[in-house]
C-alpha cells in the first residue's frame, strides 16, 4: 500500500523466539485445561505428566522452560479474566434492558 512499515506493529514468528520459548509453547498447548466445572471458569493447566512430557521432549533447559511456561499460564490467565469481565458486563447489561 505504500505506508511505511512500523517494525513495532509486526506480530512475532514463532521463529523469533528462543528454543525455550518454543518448547514452553509446545507444552502450554499439550498440557490440558483445568476448567471450574459449574461456571466453566479457567483455572488454569493440569501439571499431571509434565515431566513425562519433557522427557518426551527432551527438554533440557527445564527450569527456564518451566518459567516462560508459568508466563503463558499467566498471560492467558489475564486474557481468560478479562473475557469474562466482559461476559459478565455484557449479561448484566441485557439484564438491565429487560427491566
Amino acid at each position: 500500500m505504500g505506508l511505511p512499515i512500523d517494525e513495532l506493529e509486526v506480530p512475532l514468528d514463532l521463529t523469533d523466539l528462543s528454543y525455550n520459548c518454543q518448547q514452553a509453547l509446545l507444552l502450554f498447548n499439550i498440557l490440558p485445561d483445568k476448567v471450574e466445572g459449574m461456571n466453566g471458569i479457567w483455572l488454569g493447566k493440569e501439571y499431571a505428566g509434565l515431566m513425562d512430557i519433557m522427557d518426551i521432549y527432551d527438554i533440557l533447559d527445564r527450569a527456564e522452560v518451566m518459567d516462560f511456561l508459568v508466563v503463558c499460564v499467566n498471560e492467558a490467565s489475564k486474557h481468560y479474566e478479562k473475557q469474562r469481565k466482559l461476559e459478565q458486563k455484557k449479561i448484566e447489561s441485557q439484564s438491565k434492558m429487560r427491566k
